[in-house]
């Protein structure tokens, strides 16, 4: 996976996008003020819960997401993006779902395979019954937290939606048994559809500048690990789980 910086400038280079489009209450509305980040631009005041957040929405549009798939399969992968339902936007920061969920204000998130799929118009439609439009995407992110046990720290999100996060009791026989990522209700409780973070219109997603998580899918970073290491740990995490869960013992052949 590619990481990316979330600040307005640098992900709208970095993905490609030509169109802005402000929403609701804050059309023609300035960014709030605040302190200059390390790039010297100023960083979003993500405290104010009423300003605007700047983010990457996907939104569901049929045409634009065949022309995506078009312009990948002529130009490259990354190249549907130009012309696919993916538009850097401002609008009113994402709402607190329900207890137990903070915000987070993302450093770093990544680009996974499967965003690349969606941008480039190349994922199933299979697919649509387990996300919610229009959805931020960025599942692979580490930030800063805001509220919670872990205000003020830095925290990786693991982002499957699971019955804990959905406030669903009794849990499902994958979530009993600490397999999240074999929940069985993905689609279900007080959130709308959406498998992960990144995929669920309530919950925002890494390319922005604020998103909300559920105190279980956070985890502190430790103090010596850096951004662009912890933003790592989602992807690495999925290849690590499937070998330890492959009961493969050494010398055997795999593949």
């Amino acid at each position: 996976a590619r990481s990316v910086r979330p600040s307005p400038g640098l992900v709208h280079r970095a993905m490609g996008a030509s169109r802005w489009r402000a929403e609701a209450d804050t059309r023609n509305r300035d960014p709030p003020p605040g302190p200059a980040d390390e790039t010297g631009q100023l960083a979003h005041n993500f405290s104010d819960q009423r300003a605007p957040m700047k983010a990457l929405k996907f939104e569901r549009n049929v045409p634009r997401f065949a022309a995506a798939r078009v312009a990948s399969a002529v130009a490259g992968s990354g190249k549907g993006v130009r012309v696919g339902p993916l538009a850097l936007v401002e609008l009113d920061p994402v709402e607190i779902p329900g207890p137990g969920w903070v915000r987070v204000r993302p450093r770093l998130a990544g680009i996974c395979g499967s965003d690349l799929a969606t941008l480039d118009g190349r994922s199933s439609r299979y697919f649509e019954h387990i996300v919610s439009f229009p959805f931020i995407p960025g599942h692979e992110v580490v930030g800063d937290v805001e509220g919670g046990t872990l205000d003020g720290r830095r925290a990786v999100i693991e982002p499957v939606l699971g019955c804990e996060a959905r406030g669903i009791d009794p849990p499902c026989a994958g979530c009993a048994a600490g397999r999240k990522g074999s929940c069985e209700r993905i689609a279900f409780g007080h959130l709308r559809p959406g498998l992960q973070t990144g995929y669920c219109r309530d919950t925002g997603g890494g390319w922005s500048t604020g998103l909300v998580a559920h105190e279980s899918q956070l985890h502190a970073v430790p103090d010596d690990f850096s951004d662009e290491a912890a933003v790592m740990v989602e992807p690495a995490a999925c290849a690590v789980h499937a070998a330890l869960a492959s009961d493969i013992t050494g010398g055997e052949r795999v593949v």
